[in-house]
């Protein structure tokens, strides 16, 4: 019997936007289903207008990350993000020409009726414009891939096909924001094909809620091999409560009060999930692919990891991203896994002038010169003297004695 299990969108935390399902309906959604909301898409609201936004400064997560020094080197340019989760609505300005044909596999509509998927897109790929807010790779692409209509009860066998969808329509990065607890042969192989294809797989650790007796359990697909499993820090960089610790780590990233775009056009503030930090993540991988194409996976993963900025404690991986090392640093060693912190890293750097060899250096072009000279000059004034009729003189040195005569 084929095994189901349960996935749920992880960090979204607003009611659902839609209608319950009929009495006895099934726990999962069926592709062929009918759609899972009866009521017209009513997406959560945004926050923030664009000018209440543009008076706000910049988000907290980009000064964290020092997203803007990242993109002297790499914007994402060429490069193509599947979000696997509850489709890409593109009415921001933002996202305007940023979200590519997609596949909606709920037979609902393309429209994101959550607001999830268009939350992790933005942080994804939103382009810059007047707003302070931008995506991690604003030159970037969007592939939308809806696999979920409502916050919970889908099946992960529909996820699995979510990412079959991302290979087949050429992604190069998957971001899955969602967590499925248990471990779908469907799933596990949909991850292992795709990375076999050379596609950068970025998921969400997963959330918990330790105030209603919620433990730490493994989550997929994050928790599969090759995978860059994303937990969550918050403002003051410290691991969150919710970010579930039982999924080994790579790194973490901002999940905290995160500013994106809303479906409706305008500005959300996410409230907290690794379903947000996970995105910061598939932006690096983003940019990453910009600067070395020919990277794998493996390669990809190896590098975010390797250039972390350090341990902080269970459940933080290699600690906390760090976009513009990730992008210029040489010689990327393997990181440290399971909360430890990866060795370090060289860093190119210009070679400074070392001022003791310029002094002995300029010391020797000096005295060089100098007997370049001498040797000049004699083969000047000796042929001359000789013609003149100067010879070779002595000198006769005196010294006084006690007596007041002098001595030769």
């Amino acid at each position: 019997m084929r095994r189901t299990v349960i996935a749920v969108l992880t960090g979204f935390l607003v009611p659902l936007c839609t209608a319950p399902a009929a009495q006895g309906a099934p726990t999962h959604a069926a592709p062929a289903a009918a759609p899972a909301y009866a009521a017209p898409c009513q997406p959560p609201a945004g926050a923030l207008t664009a000018q209440q936004l543009g008076q706000s400064g910049q988000p907290w997560a980009q000064q964290i990350l020092n997203i803007g020094a990242a993109h002297e080197r790499a914007t994402g340019r060429g490069v193509k993000v599947a979000v696997v989760d509850s489709g890409v609505t593109a009415k921001n300005p933002q996202l305007s020409g940023q979200v590519l044909r997609g596949v909606d596999l709920t037979k609902t509509g393309p429209a994101d009726c959550l607001g999830h998927g268009t939350w992790v897109a933005g942080i994804i790929a939103a382009k810059k414009g007047n707003s302070p807010f931008y995506g991690v790779a604003p030159d970037a692409k969007i592939i939308p891939i809806k696999f979920a209509a409502q916050a919970q009860g889908v099946d992960s066998g529909l996820a699995a096909k979510g990412i079959d969808a991302a290979v087949e329509l050429g992604a190069d990065i998957i971001n899955v924001s969602t967590q499925s607890i248990g471990d779908d042969p469907r799933l596990r192989k949909a991850v292992a094909d795709a990375l076999a294809k050379g596609v950068v797989i970025v998921a969400a650790a997963g959330n918990i809620n330790p105030e209603e007796g919620q433990t730490p359990a493994l989550m997929y697909p994050s928790a599969y091999p090759g995978v860059i499993s994303v937990g969550a820090v918050d403002q003051q960089g410290g691991v969150t409560a919710f970010s579930n610790a039982a999924t080994p780590v790579s790194v973490m990233a901002p999940g905290q009060d995160i500013v994106t775009t809303a479906p409706d056009g305008s500005y959300a503030v996410a409230e907290k999930g690794t379903s947000f930090a996970t995105p910061f993540v598939a932006g690096l991988a983003a940019l990453i692919k910009e600067v070395y194409p020919n990277l794998t996976p493996a390669q990809v993963k190896q590098r975010i990891e390797g250039t972390a900025e350090g341990s902080k404690g269970i459940g933080s991986g290699n600690g906390m991203i760090n976009p513009f090392e990730a992008l210029t640093a040489v010689n990327i060693p393997v990181a440290g896994g399971g909360g430890a912190a990866g060795p370090p890293v060289k860093i190119a750097m210009a070679d400074r002038p070392d001022s003791t060899t310029r002094a002995v250096a300029l010391g020797v072009a000096g005295g060089s010169l100098g007997i370049a000279a001498l040797v000049v000059a004699c083969g000047v004034l000796i042929p001359l003297g000789r013609r003149r009729g100067w010879r070779p003189g002595y000198v006769r040195m005196t010294t006084d004695t006690s007596d007041g005569s002098s001595a030769t």
